[in-house]
C-alpha cells in the first residue's frame, strides 16, 4: 500500500452510500486521494447515507464548530414493524397486521407537536456514552436500560409521502436527534409503532448533497478549502495588531456583531481563527 502523505487543510463533503459506515467511508476516500489523518463531522448509520463532512489538516481543529450546526434529513418510516434497533437492522417483527393505518390527518396533527425543543430519549443501541460504556456495549452485556434523555429541536417536519404503512418524511433538526427515535416516538403517539427503514442526510449545515461527491469517484480537485469549509460562519477581517492581541487571548471590542460563532480572518499568513462573540469579543 502506497504510503499516505498529509492532508491539507480543509476538507470534503462525501455522499456517503448505505452500507459502509462512516469511518470505512473515509479509508476509502483516504486510500482514493493517498491522504491519512482524516475526521468527520457527524457519525451516519451503515444503514443511512447522504451528507457527510470530511476534514483534514487544520480543518480538524473545527470538528465541533462543524458539527454543531443544524442538519436535514429524508426518513422512510414503517408502521406496524417494530425492532429491537429500531431501524432496519433488526431484529424486525410484524405484531401489528392491519389493514388501516394512520392517516395522513393524524399524523400530520401529530408531527405538529413535535415541533421545536423536544426531550428526547436515544435508542438503547446508540453510541451515547452512559458511564464508562457507550449503550449499545451495555446492551450487548445484557443492560437495556435506555440512555438519559436530551434536548433536541425539530425545525420542520414535512410529509412526502403516505402509502399505506410507509411514511416519507422531511426533516429539519438540531445536531444530536435520533430520527430512530423520532420514528418511535412518533409511532407511540399515534397508537401504531413504528420504525426508521430508510434515513439519508440531504444537508450539514450549508452543506447539501448537491454538493457531495461519491466516496469512490473523489478526485483532488474536490477538495474545500478551510474558507470555503467555514463558509456558514460569520467573518470578520482583523489588523495584524488586533490578531496578535486575539492570539494572546485578550478581548477585542469590534463593531457590528452578533452573538454566536465568528470567523476571524487576519494578515498573519495561514491565521484563521473562529472566536466565540458575545458582544465584545
Amino acid at each position: 500500500m502506497p504510503s499516505q502523505s498529509s492532508a491539507p487543510d480543509g476538507g470534503l463533503v462525501i455522499w456517503k452510500p448505505r452500507g459502509p459506515t462512516s469511518r470505512a467511508t473515509i479509508d476509502l476516500v483516504q486510500e482514493r486521494l493517498g491522504v491519512g489523518g482524516l475526521g468527520h463531522c457527524g457519525t451516519l448509520d451503515p444503514l443511512a447515507s447522504g451528507v457527510l463532512v470530511i476534514i483534514g489538516g487544520a480543518g480538524r481543529r473545527f470538528q465541533e464548530l462543524l458539527t454543531i450546526h443544524d442538519k436535514s434529513y429524508e426518513a422512510t418510516i414503517w408502521f406496524g414493524v417494530c425492532s429491537e434497533s429500531e431501524d432496519a437492522e433488526g431484529p424486525l417483527s410484524c405484531p401489528y397486521p392491519r389493514n388501516e393505518w394512520p392517516t395522513s390527518d393524524l399524523i400530520a396533527h401529530t408531527l405538529d407537536g413535535f415541533l421545536g425543543q423536544q426531550s428526547q430519549t436515544p435508542p438503547v443501541h446508540s453510541a451515547v456514552r452512559v458511564g464508562r460504556h457507550r449503550s449499545y456495549e451495555r446492551a450487548r452485556m445484557g443492560d437495556r436500560t435506555p440512555p438519559p434523555s436530551r434536548e433536541v429541536v425539530f425545525h420542520s417536519l414535512s410529509m412526502l409521502e403516505l402509502d399505506g404503512p410507509r411514511l416519507r418524511l422531511s426533516i429539519e433538526c438540531s445536531r444530536g436527534t435520533y430520527i430512530r427515535s423520532l420514528a418511535r416516538d412518533l409511532g407511540q403517539s399515534v397508537g401504531c409503532p413504528a420504525s426508521l427503514m430508510a434515513l439519508r442526510r440531504t444537508s450539514s449545515g450549508v452543506h447539501s448533497l448537491t454538493d457531495a461527491v461519491l466516496p469512490d469517484r473523489v478526485v483532488s480537485s474536490d477538495w474545500l478549502s478551510l474558507e470555503q469549509l467555514l463558509d456558514q460562519i460569520h467573518r470578520v477581517e482583523v489588523d495584524t495588531h488586533q490578531a496578535v492581541c486575539l492570539g494572546h487571548g485578550q478581548f477585542l471590542s469590534l463593531d457590528e456583531l452578533e452573538h454566536g460563532q465568528v470567523a476571524v480572518d487576519s494578515p498573519i499568513e495561514g491565521d484563521l481563527r473562529v472566536v466565540w462573540c458575545q458582544g465584545v469579543v
